[in-house]
């Protein structure tokens, strides 16, 4: 996507108000689910893609002569966005999580797991405090970041859950089931999450992400991140009210025009013949 139509599009977005998008609010018991089934479903696919522009600064930090710095705030912006993603995709309410959520989870797969998403493995040593990029303050925020993450990661769990539940990845393993191989386990995650794979430009992957930070801004605009028809921040945990993840979801939507910034920026829309798997179009929110 050309870099003066996103920021055409930030700009737009900035002035946007909850009537200029009131008819995304849902009406009908209905249309409440499928919102959080597209919040489910559109965060991860935001989070694949995400991962693979952090995967990309990762293996440009790799290089001598490149500004660390930068590409350690750049990388720290991501990994924020990835916790949002993470609190978006599961702001349902328990009884809605449920039913619409987790049940449909199970049926594909007893014990599904984001270890078999494609695009984690390249940015989990930086998530999991393994690798950092640059040095001194910078390189201590990016490190703080995904320690953030991961307690955002924790909270969730315990949000979505009741008390006794537990998650499909600690569900007991049926017995006597044939061990099925990674790669089919990692196909089986793209087709739970709608994604399909292809190699294309980084362009691409630059577009795709714009059409889903899109969607989910005017979403949050119109709903908010709990929506007052269906509310669940009272089902939140110590971890997910904390001062320091109170000010990110206070600041979602910044967030996600300082991603829109970063991707229309001419560094990321350089290399427009580097090649990465990315997942297909889904708009189930009117994006215009």
């Amino acid at each position: 996507m050309d870099p003066m139509r996103i920021e055409e599009l930030r700009k737009r977005l900035v002035h946007a108000s909850p009537a200029s998008v009131h008819d995304l609010r849902p009406d009908s018991a209905e249309d409440i689910d499928r919102l959080f089934w597209f919040r489910w479903i559109t965060a991860h696919q935001t989070t694949f893609l995400l991962w693979q522009l952090l995967g990309a600064i990762l293996r440009e930090s790799e290089a001598a002569r490149v500004e660390h710095e930068e590409l350690a705030t750049q990388a720290r912006l991501l990994v924020r966005g990835y916790s949002l993603m993470l609190m978006y995709g599961s702001s349902a309410p328990r009884h809605i999580y449920g039913p619409v959520i987790r049940m449909p989870m199970a049926r594909q797969h007893v014990n599904l797991t984001g270890a078999w998403a494609r695009d984690y493995p390249p940015v989990r040593p930086l998530i999991r405090g393994k690798v950092t990029i640059g040095s001194g303050t910078v390189a201590e925020a990016l490190r703080h970041e995904c320690e953030l993450n991961e307690q955002v990661h924790e909270g969730i769990a315990d949000k979505v859950l009741s008390s006794g539940e537990v998650s499909l990845l600690r569900s007991p393993k049926p017995k006597g089931r044939q061990q099925i191989p990674r790669d089919t386990l990692m196909w089986l995650y793209d087709g739970i999450f709608l994604t399909s794979r292809a190699t294309v430009s980084q362009l691409a992957v630059g577009s795709q992400l714009v059409r889903r930070l899109h969607a989910i801004f005017l979403d949050l605009t119109a709903n908010g991140l709990y929506p007052s028809f269906a509310p669940s921040a009272h089902e939140e945990p110590p971890r997910l009210r904390t001062p320091e993840v109170m000010r990110r979801k206070a600041g979602l939507t910044d967030c996600v025009l300082e991603i829109l910034s970063f991707v229309s920026a001419p560094a990321t829309q350089a290399h427009p013949s580097r090649t990465l798997r990315t997942s297909s179009t889904m708009r189930k929110l009117r994006t215009t």
